[in-house]
């Protein structure tokens, strides 16, 4: 053979060899993987969980995908390239640009997960981390915190997942005719139907299923607590420890309100009902939540308020059966070790620069509290007194910080120490 076709002979075994090496064959499907040297990792991109929650699968529990796919298990599946993101939304608050509606990006068919392999694994059952993003429950993806760096630092023992699930309206839309005929907290079953894929599947690619630990930061580290306290917190659930960042517990709607969100969202569609809504193209309901969120957010009185994203988890008594803070006094979580933390000035971004005096203040946390009677203002402004902050700002970001994450932590870490 002359040098140059041995060469090339050489090349491209080692090719093939590399290739072969990123293809992981789960018995339902194969998927390729690519090589990231730079990390060290095996990337693989964009693979389903569960079924698209498209049309009648709509506010439907999602469906596992073993059972509900049409894949060719000789067929090797490109992973190699970033997944579709689920559709996102915005409140009105948060909009820089208010002369126009704008609609968000994102597909409906979206229930993907990523995962990081260490190309040289210390061992055939690796710890596994699985990340659920924060973004208010309306937006982020499973890009959203990239753990490059945290498996390439781990020496090989660690396999890095994070998931995508639905948002927003889609994702956490509720009222009676939704829980009738589907379910509230679509997108809570979605985190918990990736983290039984992970189960199922994790050792495929070398991970350990019952060494798995979730994360989330936000809205994410409030996700880790609604897992804890899923259908009333489960002795066996699919992990065996939590890390909730800064866990980010926004109000839990009463009925009547989530009866609103639901006439909100069938005004803006131009539907009399569930069935009209699952009829509806993606685009049209994606447009749909969007003017809903800047409606309800211009009405008089507001429905929600300034740092609220308004769409999100709720006790709907099957799921999620009491409210976080009821569940962790009355021991109602999954018992697994838990890291709880928090940052500076929680509430700095979810809160109003433009209030200037105590009466804009009192007006805008009565949207956040509207139930409350004026003795609870007195007592608000009691604990946090006008006189230790420098701007009435700083003081409505400090109240919001500690009402939203600051006190959810504290909940989180006393209910565990206490169990």
């Amino acid at each position: 053979m002359q040098p140059i076709a041995l060469i090339a002979s050489l090349l491209t075994a080692v090719v093939v060899a590399q290739s072969n090496d990123s293809v992981v064959n789960l018995g339902y499907a194969q998927y390729r993987g690519i090589p990231n040297d730079t990390f060290g990792v095996t990337s693989f991109f964009g693979l389903r969980y569960a079924a698209s929650p498209t049309g009648l699968l709509r506010w439907q529990p999602p469906r596992a995908i073993e059972s509900n796919n049409d894949y060719d298990p000789s067929t090797v599946i490109d992973a190699t390239q970033q997944g579709p993101i689920c559709i996102q939304s915005t409140p009105y608050w948060n909009i820089t640009n208010t002369s126009s509606i704008p609609v968000q990006s994102g597909v409906e068919d979206c229930l993907l997960l990523d995962i990081l392999v260490p190309a040289q694994p210390a061992s055939s059952r690796l710890n596994v981390m699985v990340q659920i993003h924060g973004g208010g429950y309306a937006g982020g993806n499973s890009e959203s915190y990239p753990g490059y760096a945290l498996v390439n630092q781990s020496a090989g023992n660690l396999i890095y997942v994070s998931i995508q699930y639905r948002l927003g309206a889609l994702g956490f839309l509720a009222g009676s005719e939704i829980r009738d005929n589907g379910v509230a907290n679509a997108g809570l079953l979605d985190q918990r139907a990736a983290l039984d894929w992970v189960q199922r599947n994790i050792r495929f690619f070398g991970g350990d299923p019952t060494k798995v630990t979730i994360i989330g930061g936000s809205a994410g580290g409030g996700a880790v607590l609604n897992q804890m306290i899923l259908y009333g917190g489960e002795d066996n659930p699919p992990f065996r420890a939590v890390i909730s960042e800064r866990p980010w517990v926004q109000t839990y709607h009463n009925n009547s309100v989530l009866e609103m969100q639901f006439r909100e969202v069938l005004n803006a569609t131009s539907c009399d009902g569930l069935a009209c809504l699952r009829s509806l193209s993606a685009d049209q309901l994606n447009v749909g939540q969007q003017v809903a969120l800047v409606n309800a957010y211009l009405n008089n009185p507001r429905m929600y308020g300034f740092g609220d994203y308004w769409f999100g988890p709720t006790v709907d008594g099957e799921y999620i059966r009491d409210f976080p803070s009821r569940e962790l006094e009355n021991g109602h979580f999954s018992k697994v070790p838990l890291l709880v933390d928090t940052e500076g000035y929680e509430g700095f971004l979810f809160s109003n620069r433009s209030l200037r005096t105590l009466a804009d203040e009192t007006a805008d946390l009565q949207v956040i509290f509207p139930y409350a009677k004026n003795s609870f203002f007195t007592r608000l402004y009691e604990v946090y007194p006008t006189s230790a902050f420098n701007s009435t700002f700083f003081q409505r970001q400090t109240i919001y910080g500690d009402y939203i994450i600051n006190c959810p932590t504290y909940y989180m870490a006393s209910a565990v120490s206490d169990w």
